[in-house]
């Protein structure tokens, strides 16, 4: 099983949100660590929860059908381990940092993983959000984060030294067409790209990836 969908909580209240404590750029993003409460504030989204691969597989284009690149070319499936991915059993070592990137701009992400990370967003680029650090020494964690800056990339990023990103489930989506523009309506979207000049990603600029073999 590669994709689930959830269609339950309001959009329009998803975007509806207080600034997170992270640094945005031309809107707002919340942070969640409540799994339930972010999926009651997103609605609709897109699961990659990394089943059906042997160990070891790495991860690039498997799932390009879903709209999702894995950048890194290193990234890949671990060992099968209920404990460490209690959702169901398979997830992604990054062997360091995972990239990735959308066909088309995504509102929300979240990540289902153990340990400690952040999550980085990127927009033609450039980097213009950089959650809290989550997590903890242990199993069964969330964070999610809703943006009202469309972003057509995102980096999952280790926090604690010495250690690799790893992710359990990885969840992804966007408002449908007829609520973005009721957003943009009442003043809630952006409505034009503003300068920034902070860090920049290469990566993101041209996407490649490696593909194993």
């Amino acid at each position: 099983m590669r994709l689930r969908k959830t269609t339950t909580g309001l959009i329009a209240a998803a975007i509806m949100a207080w600034p997170g404590n992270g640094q945005a750029l031309g809107g707002f993003v919340e942070e969640f660590t409540d799994k339930d409460s972010w999926i009651a504030a997103v609605g609709d989204f897109t699961t990659v929860d990394f089943t059906g691969f042997a160990p070891g597989t790495f991860i690039t284009d498997q799932y390009a059908d879903l709209g999702i690149l894995f950048t890194d070319g290193n990234d890949s499936i671990s060992p099968f381990d209920p404990i460490t991915y209690p959702e169901d059993g398979w997830g992604l070592d990054g062997n360091g940092n995972i990239s990735v990137a959308f066909d088309t701009p995504q509102a929300w992400i979240g990540v289902d993983f153990p340990g400690f990370l952040s999550i980085e967003l990127y927009s033609q680029g450039r980097l213009f959000f950089t959650s809290n650090l989550n997590g903890g020494a242990g199993v069964g964690n969330f964070l999610g984060l809703i943006s009202s800056q469309l972003f057509d990339a995102a980096v999952v990023v280790e926090g604690a030294p010495g250690f690799e990103a790893e992710i359990d489930d990885l969840h992804f989506g966007v408002p449908a067409p007829g609520s973005v523009c009721l957003l943009v309506l009442a003043g809630l979207w952006p409505r034009r790209r503003r300068r920034y000049s902070g860090r920049y990603s290469e990566i993101f600029g041209t996407v490649t990836y490696l593909r194993p073999g």
